[in-house]
C-alpha cells in the first residue's frame, strides 16, 4: 500500500473524527452564556471580556443566507448552534494542525507522527465534553486551544513575531495567553546543549538545583518578555474598562469554593487534566525529551495556582489550552520508550528504521 494512500486515508479518518467530535461537543454540552447578551456586549464578567469570537459569530448570526439554510436543520445544524459549530470546527482544525507541526518540530525520530492527532483528540474529548459535573461550553474555548497550540509552536520555533501575534490577537479571545508569555520566558532561559542537562526532572533533588541546572536567566530577552506582558496587560485592562458596568456576579475569587471540593469523591474529576494525560506526563517526565520541551512543565504550578484562585477546578476546560502540549509530550514519551527498547535489543536495532518506514 503506497504512502500517499495511507496518508490520504488517515487524513480522511481524522477529518471524520473531528467532525463527529465537534457535533457531539456542540450538542451534548450546555452553552453557558446568553448568546444574545454576549453578542451585544451585556453578558456577565469575566465572560464578556473575551470578545474575539463575537467578530466571527455576529456576522454569521446576522447572515440571512446562512440562517435560511440552517432554518430546517437539526442537531448542530440549527440557527442557534450552527455558527458556534462552524467556529468550533475551524478552531479545532487549526489547533490540530499546529499540534502536528509542533510534534514535527520537537521530535527527533518522527516515528509516531500518526498517533499525534488521536492522542490530541483524546485529550480534547475528555477536557471539553466528558463531564459528570459542570458540563458547559463557551464560545472562546476551542479558539483558545488553537491560539495556544500556535503559540507553543512559535515559541519552540523561536519565532518572536509569531508569539507576538498570538499574544496580541489571542488575548482578545481569552487571557490565558499570559501562560504563553511564561512559557516563552522558560524557553528562552533554557540552557541549550549544556552538559549538565543530563539528569531527568525526577532525579533532581531540589527545585533550586533543578533551576540552576536547567536555566540561565541571562539568556532571556527581557525587553521582549516585557513587551508581551505590556500588550497583555493593556488589552486585559482596556477590556475590563470597556465592560466595567457589566454584572460582576460571577467575577470573584473562588478559593473557598475550590477548597470545599477537595474531596476523595471528586478526585476523578479533579485529576482529569487533559484526559489524565498531564499527570502521566509529569510521572514520566524523565522520558520527555528534548529537555527544552520538558521544561515547559514548570508552568504547571503557576497555572494550577491561578486557576485555583479564579477558576472552577471541576471545570476541566480550565486546562484545555494544555491539550496540544499534553498530546505532543505523551507521544514523545512513547517514542522515547520505543527508542530505548530498540537500543536494548540488538535484533530490533537492526530494524530501527522500520517505524519510520511505517509512518513516513
Amino acid at each position: 500500500m503506497s504512502k500517499r494512500y495511507i496518508s490520504a486515508t488517515l487524513i480522511f479518518l481524522y477529518g471524520c473524527a473531528t467532525l463527529q467530535f465537534v457535533r457531539y461537543y456542540c450538542k451534548s454540552t450546555d452553552f453557558y452564556l446568553n448568546m444574545s447578551a454576549y453578542l451585544n456586549g451585556y453578558e456577565r464578567l469575566p465572560f464578556q471580556e473575551r470578545v474575539l469570537p463575537i467578530l466571527v459569530l455576529r456576522p454569521m448570526y446576522h447572515s440571512q443566507w446562512l440562517m435560511r439554510h440552517l432554518a430546517h436543520g437539526n442537531g448542530a445544524f440549527t440557527p442557534e448552534l450552527g455558527p458556534f459549530y462552524m467556529m468550533s470546527l475551524l478552531a479545532l482544525a487549526i489547533a490540530a494542525i499546529y499540534t502536528q507541526k509542533l510534534y514535527e518540530l520537537v521530535s527527533g525520530q518522527h516515528w509516531l507522527r500518526f498517533l499525534v492527532f488521536p492522542v490530541f483528540l483524546f485529550t480534547v474529548m475528555w477536557t471539553y465534553s466528558i463531564h459528570s459535573e459542570a458540563d458547559f461550553s463557551y464560545p472562546y474555548d476551542l479558539p483558545s486551544l488553537a491560539f495556544f497550540a500556535a503559540g507553543l509552536y512559535y515559541i519552540y520555533k523561536r519565532s518572536f513575531i509569531g508569539v507576538f501575534l498570538v499574544v496580541l490577537i489571542g488575548t482578545f479571545n481569552r487571557e490565558t495567553t499570559l501562560f504563553l508569555i511564561g512559557i516563552y520566558a522558560i524557553d528562552m532561559a533554557t540552557r541549550i546543549g549544556s552538559p549538565r542537562l543530563t539528569a531527568p526532572m525526577s532525579h533532581v533533588s531540589t527545585l533550586s538545583s533543578a533551576w540552576r541546572e536547567r536555566f540561565d536567566l541571562r539568556q532571556v530577552p527581557w525587553l521582549r518578555v516585557a513587551l508581551l506582558g505590556v500588550i497583555w496587560a493593556v488589552i486585559k485592562f482596556s477590556l475590563a474598562h470597556e465592560f466595567a458596568r457589566n454584572s460582576n456576579a460571577e467575577n470573584f475569587l473562588r478559593i473557598d469554593y475550590n477548597l470545599a471540593r477537595l474531596s476523595p469523591r471528586l478526585l476523578p474529576a479533579l485529576l482529569n487534566i487533559c484526559g489524565y494525560t498531564i499527570p502521566v506526563v509529569v510521572l514520566f517526565a524523565g522520558r520527555l525529551k528534548p529537555m527544552r520541551f520538558q521544561n515547559y512543565l514548570f508552568i504547571l504550578p503557576l497555572w494550577v495556582g491561578i486557576m485555583f484562585c479564579s477558576g472552577v477546578l471541576l471545570e476541566t476546560r480550565i486546562y484545555g489550552e494544555l491539550c496540544s502540549f499534553a498530546a505532543v509530550a505523551l507521544v514523545l514519551i512513547m517514542e522515547e520508550s520505543l527508542v530505548r527498547s530498540v537500543r536494548m535489543h540488538p535484533v530490533l536495532e537492526q530494524e530501527e528504521d522500520l517505524p519510520a518506514r511505517m509512518v513516513a
